[in-house]
């Protein structure tokens, strides 16, 4: 009984190990990833005309930056623009 008891130990305190150095690698992992995005452009951006935020992919290049899309944000742009 003392054998199974303590191969138990060894085995739950091995998964541990592995566990804090799974949780150290993720932690650095996250740094670096982080640290490379905040140097590009924000992922989020706010429309010039009606101060919308909306994903850079989304958002539609006017003549004074970016236009969340919407018709009247967009007609709006290009009245002001002339």
């Amino acid at each position: 009984m003392g054998k199974i008891i303590f191969w138990l130990i060894v085995f739950f305190v091995a998964l541990l190990v592995l566990r804090v150095m799974n949780m150290a690698s993720a932690r650095s992992r996250n740094g670096r990833s982080s640290a490379r995005t905040a140097k590009k452009d924000p992922a989020m951006v706010r429309c010039v005309n009606c101060g919308v935020y909306l994903p850079r992919t989304e958002a539609v290049q006017g003549p004074k930056g970016p236009l969340c899309g919407d018709k009247q944000c967009l007609t709006d742009a290009s009245r002001k623009s002339r």
